[in-house]
């Protein structure tokens, strides 16, 4: 049997029950048996993002996707929801992961910003050291379903398009006035050129677009989740030196 692992951005799973789907074997073209079986239940798979060989023969795949309604006697879970064997979990570590086994199924996956080069660009400064820090306006990440951090938590976030780049555990999560935010906390973020001014500008106009996409007030008094992070691991990185 082949085994599926479909994600969407943010990773929830697409289901068969408690397992994700899996085929019947076609040894001479695995993924074109898949792109079609998924097709005829009015799924477009696009290129996957990984496969390897399957424990009884063909391949197995991952693939990830926009948010879609699920078809037909499937349905989107969290990953960290799905029990079944797990094939899903081995599949994640393995094709998406790289192989880093996360120290806990219970992640967050989340991407940085508000569009996937802005994902991308700050998920780079933490990459190369320079961002350890970083924060959100607690009522419009509600509206966004955007995941608030808390101490411990750990997370996998995302080049903005799903793929996953990092896994950071919250050090220290504290929650201040917009207005309150220090100039340590503002410079930890990394961005910009390292100015309070350059940040209370950025951030400002940042936050102002947020409440105006989701019919919110922004001012000096809305509460700001500060995040101190620590990186686990950068996706795809060997620890390992030769």
């Amino acid at each position: 049997m082949m085994r599926v692992l479909i994600l969407d951005r943010t990773h929830r799973v697409l289901c068969d029950g408690d397992r994700i789907p899996e085929l019947s074997v076609d040894e001479l073209r695995p993924l074109r048996m898949v792109h079609a079986a998924f097709a005829s239940r009015g799924l477009a798979l696009p290129a996957p993002a990984g496969s390897r060989s399957g424990q009884s023969g063909g391949r197995d795949f991952a693939f990830v996707i926009d948010h879609v309604a699920a078809p037909t006697g499937l349905a989107w879970r969290r990953l960290r929801d799905v029990s079944g064997d797990g094939a899903a979990w081995q599949l994640y570590v393995e094709l998406m992961l790289a192989g880093w086994p996360p120290p806990t199924r219970n992640v967050d996956v989340w991407s940085f910003g508000n569009q996937p080069e802005m994902a991308a660009q700050l998920a780079h400064l933490v990459a190369c050291g320079a961002k350890r820090v970083t924060m959100g306006w607690i009522a419009g990440s509600e509206r966004a379903g955007v995941p608030l951090a808390y101490e411990g938590g750990v997370s996998i976030v995302t080049d903005g398009f799903g793929y996953p780049r990092l896994a950071l555990r919250s050090v220290e999560v504290k929650t201040v006035p917009f207005g309150e935010v220090d100039v340590a906390s503002a410079v930890g973020e990394g961005e910009g050129d390292l100015t309070y001014g350059d940040w209370r500008e950025s951030h400002v106009r940042y936050f102002t677009a947020q409440a105006a996409t989701y019919a919110l007030a922004f001012d000096d008094r809305a509460p700001i989740s500060v995040e101190r992070f620590e990186v686990l691991h950068v996706i795809g990185r060997s620890d390992r030196t030769a």
